[in-house]
């Protein structure tokens, strides 16, 4: 009896040492850690009542005449403001505009959420709200890059009196995704463009091989558990920062001209900004057809996202307009920074 008790023991033991030490393995950190989080001169940060530290940089036109007030939501969700994005908007300041450009509230250099799951639509809404009351401008227009087009839209849904013009450049698709969108044969124009569809599932099969076994049982525990104090956010972004490298490919016509990313991404508002998308219902489609004001709709000669997405904005808002932006991928700006530029300042100015 004794000897099945020592026994026993000993493979007790064993099992101790085998579960402790993939814990250790698993929470340990990964050497290849590239996440850059330095601040910028121009950086400054606000307070928001409900909770949110957003860091921002904002830009104003050389004269004291303001025409205009934008504010610029970036793609993601978990994206970040760069160093590029900004050097863009000083063009446009300089033709007259305010400029505020801010990491959503878990990405960047903005705050990290202490528990994930508050992440949601809602809540980068709501932090909106809050920035926008701050600024107190007379006249307000939304840029949203991605899926910063679809918050642009969801916000100005529901919040039309805070809103004068939305643009939505390469803007991703509508929640709840709806299949078989397009019934007309209005994109003949658009379905000619370069198509990279390939490309992009190729970088997809890439992205997934390039996981370790320990970054792959991170991102499953993240989005499983939502526990920074567990799997912290340094460990998730650099994931995502990871991801992204391989991913700036297909933001572009022309790969040699893919940007190499240089700043921190939020992995955890990602995973549970897109799990509260859920909640969105049918309903939101029937909303937006009330938003009356002007839309422009910039849509990159080679975007990855499917046009039948681009085209239900078109189609839902009431007063939009569409501008082809050519020579450019999904970040248009990249290659076709004069041809963006353009589009907007002949927009806002018209308007």
């Amino acid at each position: 009896m004794k000897t099945i008790f020592k026994i026993l023991k000993y493979i007790f033991l064993v099992c101790l040492v085998l579960v402790v030490g993939t814990m250790v393995w698993v929470i340990s950190p990964s050497l290849d850690n590239e996440l850059n989080s330095t601040v910028r001169n121009s950086t400054q940060y606000w307070e928001l009542t409900i909770g949110s530290k957003i860091a921002y940089t904002h830009l104003t036109p050389k004269n004291d005449s303001i025409l205009g007030t934008i504010i610029y939501l970036h793609g993601g969700p978990g994206g970040y403001i760069d160093d590029l994005t900004i050097n863009v908007f000083e063009n446009i300041a300089n033709n007259g505009y305010e400029v505020f450009l801010y990491d959503q509230i878990g990405s960047g250099l903005s705050s990290r959420l202490a528990n994930p799951k508050d992440y949601s639509v809602q809540r980068h809404s709501n932090d909106l709200k809050n920035i926008i009351t701050n600024i107190d401008a007379e006249r307000t227009i939304l840029i949203g890059q991605s899926w910063g087009g679809f918050l642009a839209s969801y916000f100005a849904t529901y919040n039309p009196n805070l809103v004068s013009e939305i643009i939505l450049s390469a803007p991703s698709g509508i929640y709840p995704p709806l299949p078989n969108i397009m019934e007309t044969d209005k994109d003949d124009l658009i379905q000619g463009l370069t198509n990279i569809d390939e490309r992009t599932e190729r970088l997809n099969e890439t992205m997934e091989n390039s996981l370790t076994k320990k970054e792959t049982i991170w991102l499953a525990m993240a989005s499983i558990f939502g526990n920074p104090s567990f799997i912290s956010d340094d460990k998730v972004d650099g994931v995502l920062h990871k991801f992204s490298k391989e991913f700036v490919s297909a933001m572009v016509c022309d790969t040699l001209r893919a940007e190499e990313p240089n700043g921190r991404p939020g992995m955890y508002s990602a995973i549970f900004t897109k799990k509260s998308t859920d909640s969105i219902t049918k309903q939101f489609r029937n909303d937006m057809k009330s938003f009356s004001k002007p839309v422009l709709v910039l849509k990159p000669e080679c975007d990855y996202i499917p046009w039948q997405d681009t085209y239900e904005y078109l189609d839902i808002f009431q007063n939009t307009e569409l501008k082809v932006i050519e020579g450019a991928g999904h970040t248009a700006y990249i290659e076709n920074r004069e041809g963006y530029i353009t589009n907007i300042l002949n927009f806002i100015n018209k308007s």
